[in-house]
């Protein structure tokens, strides 16, 4: 940070806005600019003190500040509900507790590192998230489309993200690693709806192992089959070979993929059991 020169600390949304350009970067946890490349911004800007952090439960849906922590979110009640409590999970599995103190939820999905564990969270969820832009307009972009070609530009604020809550869903999430506070080897999550032991609109994401996605494929092949007569060994065959899986000094490609096999095929028999 050899060029910083201000630190800012905007009381609003829009003050915050009227700072944004080229040469500056916005904090509310921090935590990337110890890994980040980019060491040349001149200003950072901290977010915290605008009105971002709360969980409101809205009818069917909650929406939540993108500086809300994810402490703020493992406590609340609230956010429980969410996909069962799948978000909960996630939350829970993130880093250590003095990370999960400053880490917000907007800035694990505006960064989507590898290792970010909330963006497989919001796809299968089918989550929104809204971003204000410089000129204080908002957008509400699908997490699907934001994870896939989407991202925060120059000048704007991720302002909230907003949750379904569908309690007559099956949801599973999963973290492989080391450790629980080690970086994960393989982040995972599922949701589909059992409609008289038929799977139905199934949502599979994963991260980590390649670019954090949705298997079109295996949700094309799950859609609509009984989970009594579902031919799992095909189901995950069709995953290995769908997903891209990269190697790393941690793990080889191999292990990965076999790794992915297991973790599916074990919401795959979770989803039976419970159904029954």
């Amino acid at each position: 940070m050899k060029q910083l020169q201000e630190f800012i600390y905007p009381n609003s949304i829009e003050e915050a806005l009227s700072f944004l350009d080229e040469s500056t970067e916005i904090i509310a946890g921090g935590t990337h600019i110890t890994v980040s490349k980019n060491q040349s911004f001149k200003r950072l800007v901290d977010i915290t003190r605008i009105g971002l952090n709360y969980i409101k439960k809205e009818d069917h849906q909650v929406r939540i500040g993108s500086t809300t922590t994810v402490t703020e979110m493992i406590e609340s009640s609230i956010v429980r509900k969410i996909g069962n409590g799948i978000l909960t999970k996630a939350c829970q599995l993130i880093a250590d507790t003095p990370l999960r103190n400053i880490i917000t939820l907007g800035g694990n999905i505006a960064r989507y590192y590898p290792w970010a564990g909330l963006p497989v969270v919001l796809l299968v969820i089918d989550a929104e998230i809204i971003i204000v832009d410089k000129e204080g307009l908002e957008q509400t972009i699908s997490a699907t489309k934001y994870f896939k070609n989407a991202k925060v530009k120059t000048g704007e604020i991720i302002k909230e993200v907003v949750f379904p809550v569908q309690s007559d869903w099956f949801y599973r999430y999963e973290k492989f690693a080391l450790t629980t506070v080690d970086y994960s080897w393989l982040t995972m999550a599922f949701g589909a709806k059992n409609e008289g032991g038929s799977i139905v609109d199934p949502h599979i994401a994963v991260s980590r192992i390649t670019k954090v996605t949705r298997v079109s494929e295996v949700e094309k092949l799950l859609e609509g089959k009984e989970l009594s007569k579902l031919n799992i060994n095909e189901v995950i065959q069709t995953l290995r070979t769908s997903v891209n899986v990269v190697s790393d000094y941690r793990s080889s490609k191999e292990y990965r993929e076999h790794l992915l096999g297991i973790l599916f095929k074990r919401m795959l028999n979770e989803m039976k059991e419970e159904g029954k």
